[in-house]
């Protein structure tokens, strides 16, 4: 499977998100019945979660080692 860049602005929501830029519309209950409401993840979104997360892992050692001296730039 093909990873994407974290952050794209043109990719597509999940199903039952709403754009940051909506949500300044939206009623305080509204929000609310929006955070409780559970929907299904597929197994391709738990894939991508799980490959994110341990991207996150490797891009936040990496950091560790160069704020260390312990990995020098090629």
């Amino acid at each position: 499977m093909e990873t994407q860049p974290l952050h794209t602005e043109d990719r597509a929501l999940p199903s039952g998100s709403v754009p940051a830029s909506e949500h300044a519309e939206l009623q305080p209950h509204e929000i609310a019945i929006l955070l409780t409401v559970r929907r299904q993840v597929t197994d391709d979104e738990i894939e991508v979660i799980e490959m994110r997360y341990q991207q996150a892992l490797a891009l936040n050692n990496l950091e560790d080692l160069f704020a260390e001296g312990q990995f020098d730039r090629m």
